[in-house]
């Protein structure tokens, strides 16, 4: 049974206005909990029209859901949870959704079983495949929904930490923005190139570079648009593809470094080194903003202290974690 407490600056409105006001309900899911059973005030059945006042207990039950995934009982790292959410550490070379060529394997299978007792997964946003990190998962349809518009407005902030070939005069500590169009290769359509930003779907990414060793250097991202392969894309167009990305860095990589350097790393990093390191997102029960942090996969710890002789990319993460980007930290509508 779920409950909500009308406060003060709702009391006089009607209960429709409360519920897809405030706790940001969508008419399909107002639907979905009268066919299961509607909406009680006080204990009393009422209709979406009444008036609700000061301190009124609205009580409903949560409508069933059909899992969309055959879970599977595979291991999950969890960061964070209450009643709404799950924040996954998913490793690479597993998907976030079943695709067409590989139903078995997912997170969203994994979830599933994991949430057995007490849910139905849904992804609020997703990783490729063979980048690490911090995946947030809404319980149940109306957390989605919530969720969903929250990433939508930019009220989900979403940092990464990745491994890069460093560009010549590679300045630490200072804020890059790249403001680019992400258009599919007419080539390869399941990969990215980037165009004008009027040619394509507008792409924004925060690039702060951390520190330097040797050829590489440690880079923390701000998203503000969440585009297929915008990170990958982006930061090769741009000059700092990231180290193991054979989609979009080798070439490039060799290119530069024609004493083979580029390949020694390429062969021995077997994916892109790119890591969801931080999650924060408007809670659904209460709006309160949350903070989650996802420890570094420990293939890209290794590979950090193999070139900078040191294990400290997460005391760097630490660092970036609430180092803001240029302008204001909650930014404006994701382009549909």
């Amino acid at each position: 049974m779920e409950e909500y407490v009308v406060p003060s600056d709702l009391a006089g409105r009607r209960l429709s206005s409360v519920l897809s006001g405030r706790l940001g309900m969508s008419r399909r899911m107002l639907r979905r909990i009268i066919q299961a059973g509607g909406f009680y005030v006080n204990g009393e059945p009422v209709y979406l029209s009444v008036i609700v006042q000061d301190g009124d207990r609205v009580t409903w039950e949560r409508p069933e859901e059909e899992v969309a995934v055959e879970p599977e009982d595979i291991p999950l790292e969890i960061c964070y949870e209450d009643d709404d959410v799950i924040v996954v550490n998913k490793p690479a070379g597993m998907l976030t959704h079943p695709s067409p060529h590989e139903r078995r394997g997912s997170l969203l299978a994994a979830a599933a079983h994991y949430l057995r007792d007490s849910g139905v997964p849904h992804a609020v946003h997703r990783l490729d495949k063979y980048t690490s990190g911090a995946v947030l998962i809404a319980k149940h349809a109306h957390a989605h929904h919530q969720l969903d518009r929250a990433l939508r407005q930019g009220l989900v902030d979403r940092r990464y930490v990745a491994i890069v070939y460093a560009p010549e005069g590679c300045e630490t500590g200072r804020w890059i923005t790249f403001v680019d169009g992400l258009a599919p290769n007419p080539h390869r359509p399941s990969r990215r190139i980037v165009v004008p930003p009027e040619r394509g779907d507008r792409a924004v990414t925060h690039v702060l570079p951390l520190v330097q060793a040797g050829p590489l250097a440690l880079v923390a991202l701000v998203l503000e648009t969440g585009r297929t392969h915008q990170i990958r894309a982006q930061m090769a167009y741009h000059g700092m593809p990231l180290v193991g990305d054979r989609d979009y860095t080798y070439a490039l990589a060799n290119r530069r470094d024609p004493l083979g350097q580029a390949s020694f790393y390429e062969k021995a990093f077997g994916r892109q080194a790119l890591h969801a390191y931080a999650l924060s997102w408007p809670r659904v029960e209460d709006r309160v903003m949350c903070k989650v942090r996802a420890r570094v996969a420990d293939d890209m710890r290794e590979l950090w202290q193999t070139v900078a002789g040191r294990d400290d990319i997460e005391v760097w993460c630490d660092k970036a974690q609430d180092v803001e980007p240029p302008g204001d930290p909650i930014y404006g509508p994701m382009d549909a």
